[in-house]
């Protein structure tokens, strides 16, 4: 049994009331969970301060297909999944994290993490969204760059006994049909200094315990290092013109094949052939800026076999043909 599995049998059971309306006065489409909203998912439950990113807040949020495109996460985003199954595929700076979410598995996101896109596929399910100020924090302020929470993690798939029980509970209060919202907000803000407190304890990036086979699974094709991405890359740009092939960029980078292809489309973004496409076209159209060379010259410069080929990708890619585009130079 994997360690989600054992996690999920012995997980505690909340009778949790899902389906009702948010009240009149729940922000729906907030700061902080207004990427849901549009991404098409539906606002289940808030506390009280939803939208006041100085405060300690929650959603519950039913999602089946969400897909958030760029975003920078305003405050520090723990979910945690109260209810379905669902597969993640998101991405910060680093390597794609895909993983099942199952009922008790929660993620991370720090406030001021540039999100390149965030899929949630094959719901439904419903999931707690806890909010947490900056300034909860205490010693973890952001860098100087403002970028991230110093040393704290982005991360999917963990499975921790303490996030799942204060998850459940916050879920469980939310959806009482009648509560104090100050009540409500009392329990949010002591709940959240344990959570912040559990962050900082486990949750840098020197620590990886607690975290589920399905994360280890999402990091076990990391991309490819700075340094040999950047030899790679210098092969591409130095060797255009010439037929590249795989088993080259593959031992300039000291992988095989296969583990070479996985992570350079982890690092970029792009398999190798279509990011060399991509390439070939960019140089074509620095190129197709001189007057005196002439298509089939371009197309030996950039590696196409002939004119009529550089043709076809061009308009492929750009939209116009080569000779189209130069008369827009």
């Amino acid at each position: 049994m994997s360690a989600a599995s054992s996690v999920a049998a012995s997980r505690p059971s909340y009778p949790l009331k899902f389906g009702m309306m948010p009240q009149d006065d729940q922000i729906i489409g907030s700061a902080v969970g207004s990427k849901y909203t549009k991404g098409g998912s539906e606002l289940i439950r808030a506390s009280s301060k939803t939208g006041d990113v100085n405060s300690v807040c929650a959603e519950i949020y039913q999602h089946n297909h969400l897909n958030c495109t760029s975003f920078v996460q305003p405050v520090t985003e723990i979910v945690i999944n109260v209810s379905g199954s669902a597969n993640f595929r998101r991405r910060a700076d680093g390597a794609e994290q895909k993983y099942l979410s199952q009922v008790g598995s929660a993620s991370i996101c720090p406030a001021g993490v540039e999100v390149r896109y965030l899929h949630i596929e094959a719901g439904p399910l419903k999931l707690l969204h806890f909010y947490l100020p900056t300034d909860l924090f205490g010693a973890l302020q952001p860098v100087g760059d403002g970028t991230h929470i110093a040393c704290l993690l982005y991360k999917g798939g963990i499975n921790d006994p303490l996030i799942q029980s204060i998850g459940f509970a916050v879920a469980e209060e939310l959806m009482q049909e009648e509560r104090s919202e100050r009540v409500t907000q009392m329990l949010l803000e002591s709940f959240g200094v344990g959570l912040a407190a559990r962050l900082m304890q486990r949750y840098t990036r020197n620590d990886q315990r607690g975290l589920s086979e399905s994360y280890f699974d999402a990091y076990s094709g990391r991309g490819l290092d700075r340094c040999r991405l950047s030899r790679v890359v210098e092969f591409i740009q130095e060797n255009l013109e010439t037929d590249i092939s795989l088993d080259d960029l593959a031992k300039i980078a000291c992988l095989s094949v296969f583990h070479f292809c996985r992570a350079f489309k982890t690092a970029t973004g792009a398999s190798p052939f279509r990011y060399i496409s991509e390439f070939r076209i960019a140089k074509a159209k620095t190129l197709l800026k001189d007057p005196y060379m002439t298509i089939d010259d371009i197309a030996l410069s950039t590696g196409f076999s002939s004119g009529a080929n550089l043709a076809r990708a061009f308009k492929k890619t750009v939209g116009v043909s080569p000779t189209q585009y130069r008369s827009k130079c």
